[in-house]
């Protein structure tokens, strides 16, 4: 009999020390998390759109109730579509206010919207004595391309555009040119018979050069929306697309589409999906961009 109850008091001995082992951990977690009175729990970017490759700042500000001299429990965001170059941490009071203060020196390698997690704090709520994890707020970032913005990618719009004006320009110059020379020599036909005709390279040569200027300048603008596919490109695009049919960016939709050439008809599905895209709302943005990359592609087919 005196050997059973020994069994049963090892066998008793044994489970609560195995429920120690699992309890204690926890409890000495919570006891080395800080007693703070959370005010407030920030975090922003400056600046809020910055330019690929070039480094800029994300700050995290945690504001708490009384003279607090050290924080060690924030959780960074994860950074991993950024380069981290640095990491700075203070602690500044006033006001009977302790402002802990990190500021992260980060770096983009890709242009568009970068959306961050927020930042957390673990510790222990002065008021309630629970412990408690306090989250900042979120963040979406716009990487832009560059100082040319929104056309400043390798083999850029505006950079192979003018070369095409150029050319238009230089093209129908020569046709004025030519004609002019053509009617100088029929008048000087006139006046002397004996004089053999000038001979002229056929005019009509001028439509494929316009077909192909339109072709080019959509093609571009549909490159350089894909590579970068923001807000800001899309709206650079819808302007350069309605310039194509001679409107400009005041005019609204309806009336764009109304005067629409027949030759100009199959860009009515182009011309609405970028409307929709530079005014509709950030959740609907990247599909509204993708419809746009379809309008394109339908054109350019």
């Amino acid at each position: 009999m005196a050997r059973s109850r020994s069994r049963v008091r090892v066998k008793l001995g044994i489970a609560v020390a195995a429920l120690s082992c699992l309890l204690l951990p926890q409890v000495s977690a919570a006891q080395s998390l800080p007693r703070l009175n959370v005010e407030r729990f920030t975090m922003s970017a400056q600046p809020v759109s910055p330019t690929i490759d070039r480094a800029f700042a994300l700050t995290i500000v945690l504001t708490v109730r009384g003279n607090v001299r050290r924080i060690d429990t924030v959780t960074l965001p994860i950074l991993s579509q950024l380069e981290l170059r640095g990491d700075e941490r203070s602690i500044s009071h006033a006001n009977g206010e302790s402002i802990y203060r990190e500021t992260l020196t980060v770096r983009a390698q890709r242009t568009g919207p970068i959306e961050l997690a927020p930042a957390t704090l673990d510790a222990i709520d002065a008021r309630t004595g629970e412990a408690e994890q306090y989250s900042s707020n979120a963040l979406t970032i716009v990487v832009r391309g560059g100082a040319l913005q929104p056309f400043a990618t390798l083999g850029s719009a505006v950079g192979n555009i003018v070369p095409i004006l150029e050319r238009t320009v230089l093209v129908t110059g020569g046709l004025l040119a030519l004609a002019g020379v053509v009617a100088l020599g029929l008048l000087y036909r006139r006046r002397s018979p004996r004089v053999e005709p000038i001979e002229v390279a056929p005019i009509a040569v001028a439509a494929p050069v316009e077909e192909q200027t339109r072709n080019e300048r959509l093609r571009d603008a549909a490159l350089v929306l894909r590579a970068e596919p923001t807000r800001a490109v899309v709206r650079s695009v819808r302007v350069a697309v309605r310039s194509l049919v001679g409107a400009n960016a005041r005019e609204t939709l309806s009336d764009v589409l109304e005067r629409l050439h027949d030759t100009d008809r199959d860009l009515m599905p182009l011309l609405r999906a970028l409307e929709r895209a530079a005014f509709t709302t950030d959740d609907d943005l990247q599909s509204a961009i993708r419809t746009c990359d379809a309008a394109f592609a339908e054109v350019l087919q």
